[in-house]
């Protein structure tokens, strides 16, 4: 049998799905044709089939030892590499592939990967463009440009490249998963709800879709067809670590305590201090809680915790060396550009966990008022103009307004203001105040030690709350978070709200006629009874808010105080007067 025989025989189980038999025939191939490059490439293209990655990188070393010139196995390598998380070795082996092929579509597409992966997003969306133009035809690659463009807070451009890759190829699920989280952001609930729907009608084995279409019923407050949802990927996955903390968010505790075995095993069986761990012991942490076994609930948390500290360490010199960077531009306030008209900006802000989604929901109970939930818009916007120390004038003011406005979805006739519940907007209160003068600050306020132990409590996706993960530099950030309100307040005398969340949860009507006094709106009586708001919650609310105003969780810390004792010790007693001891 000739080399060329083997090679077709090893392609044809590839093509088949049969990966062991093909790393066979590629195996045996490579001692009959030892000179030749192919074969040592396609056994590793069958161990990556079968999950095999590492395993696979010295078959694309060998391909590549034999022949450096082979540039399927570089490409091979390459996209390894990333799976792998080895961005330096796969950046080296792609600068290579690229200088000897400037125009391979498939090159300039892993290397927008490898930059988004990298969180290089304005490098990765120059590379997807090359990739584009290139082969326009390809739908992977404007999903991928969807993706960036999603991340860099362009959403129309977003919806844009999605549709262009649904045109393309209607039936591709991932980017039907895809599109349906900026179709949320733009308000389109059933539209996104339609598109994952359909995902799983094409591929009803596609775990992401299943987890994709369970988040979305539990933000809409569907908790039983989400449980269903979660549990059919446990069907096709058993032990899946998502699935199972999120059953456990959803579950009640006699629920919770027969999936505890199956969750143990899974976390036994998990890679050491991954994020599956991670996630399985929260899972665990909240069982516990739920059965009112606080040590051992502190234990799992601390294993959780520790995980997800190393695997994402937060840099609190650089942060708090942020916040003194914003406090320095406002030493004074701000020249105010003239008001708009339209629709004002309601932003409700604080510490995470502070109350912002339920303020958030007593607003957009207003009939007036539309809600739109955690809008990214003004950071992308403005960290730019922080890093690098750059003006906001005049031109920049009207620049910002003209870009935020772009970037709001279209809102509902006779809306006279708009909820942007951001809750770490309030590092930027400086420049929103200069922007929008008529625009109206609710800051959340809440007893630091019950937020610290929501968030100890909490998984977050995303990497702004790292610091969540670690309790000095939790205690860190807060102490910023209040020397930033009191100078707020300094240079913005009454024009801050300061809205006490455990007021608000003891007296909700209250509340409600305050908020609404301070935001210029008459108080409505649903405002008194959020937990009755059709809208989904994308946020680790979406449950609590579906339930009436309960004040359950006020003081909670006292129960697990050994566990937060180095998050209390390091708050500042100056800027926290009256936490007692």
């Amino acid at each position: 049998m000739t080399w060329k025989n083997d090679e077709q025989a090893a392609l044809g189980l590839l093509q088949q799905g049969r990966a062991k038999a093909a790393f066979k025939v590629a195996k045996k191939a490579m001692s009959q044709h030892k000179t030749h490059p192919v074969f040592p490439n396609l056994a590793g293209v069958a161990l990556c089939m079968s999950d095999r990655h590492r395993d696979s990188i010295s078959y694309f070393r060998k391909a590549l030892s034999l022949d450096p010139g082979f540039h399927d196995a570089r490409r091979n390598y390459a996209q390894t590499l990333i799976l792998l998380g080895e961005h330096d070795v796969a950046d080296t082996q792609l600068t290579r592939l690229l200088a000897a092929l400037p125009g391979d579509a498939g090159g300039w597409y892993l290397m927008a990967q490898l930059r988004m992966n990298s969180g290089r997003l304005p490098e990765a969306l120059e590379a997807v463009d090359k990739a584009i133009a290139l082969a326009p035809g390809q739908a992977r690659q404007h999903n991928m440009r969807a993706l960036l463009r999603d991340r860099l807070g362009q959403p129309a451009g977003a919806l844009e490249d999605f549709e262009r890759a649904l045109a393309l190829n209607p039936d591709d699920v991932e980017t039907l998963v895809n599109i349906s989280l900026p179709l949320e952001r733009q308000n389109r609930f059933d539209d996104a709800m339609a598109v994952v729907r359909r995902a799983v009608a094409l591929a009803p084995g596609h775990t992401g879709a299943r987890l994709r279409l369970a988040a979305q019923l539990a933000e809409r407050g569907e908790s039983d067809a989400a449980r269903a949802e979660y549990e059919a990927v446990l069907a096709q996955v058993p032990g899946h670590p998502e699935a199972l903390e999120e059953l456990t968010r959803l579950n009640p505790a006699a629920v919770n305590a027969e999936l505890q075995p199956t969750i143990l095993t899974a976390q036994k069986r998990a890679p050491k201090n991954s994020e599956s761990q991670a996630r399985l012991a929260y899972a665990l942490a909240r069982i516990a809680g739920q059965a009112g076994e606080t040590d051992e609930q502190d234990r799992w948390l601390a294993e959780a915790n520790g995980a997800m500290a190393r695997l994402r360490p937060f840099d609190s010199a650089a942060d708090s060396a942020l916040t003194d960077r914003i406090l320095a531009r406002f030493a004074q306030a701000p020249a105010l550009a003239a008001p708009e008209d339209g629709p004002r900006p309601i932003y409700v802000l604080g510490l995470p966990r502070s109350g912002t989604t339920l303020a958030e929901a007593v607003l957009g109970a207003h009939p007036q008022v539309a809600a739109l939930g955690e809008r990214a818009v003004a950071g992308i916007l403005l960290y730019p103009v922080i890093h690098a120390d750059g003006p906001f004038g005049e031109a920049e003011i009207a620049a910002f307004r003209t870009a935020d406005r772009g970037l709001l979805p279209a809102l509902p006739e006779g809306v006279r203001a708009y909820v942007d519940k951001m809750p770490e907007n309030y590092r930027l209160i400086g420049f929103l105040k200069a922007a929008y003068p008529q625009a109206r600050i609710v800051n959340l306020r809440r007893d630091p030690r019950d937020i610290a132990l929501s968030m100890w409590q909490g998984h977050f996706s995303g990497r702004a709350l790292d610091y969540t993960y670690d309790l000095k530099a939790m205690a860190r950030r807060f102490n910023d978070y209040a020397r930033m309100m009191a100078h707020w307040h300094r240079i913005f005398p009454s024009q801050i709200l300061d809205l006490h969340y455990e007021a608000m949860v003891s007296d909700v009507e209250t509340a409600s006629r305050d908020l609404a006094e301070f935001c210029g709106l008459d108080w409505q009586p649903e405002m008194a009874s959020p937990h009755r708001t059709a809208a989904p919650v994308m946020t680790m609310s979406a449950s609590q808010i579906r339930q009436p105003v309960h004040s359950r969780s006020v003081g909670g810390w006292q129960r697990h105080a050994a566990t937060l004792a180095p998050f209390i010790e390091g708050l500042d007693p100056a800027l926290w007067p009256g936490l007692g001891s």
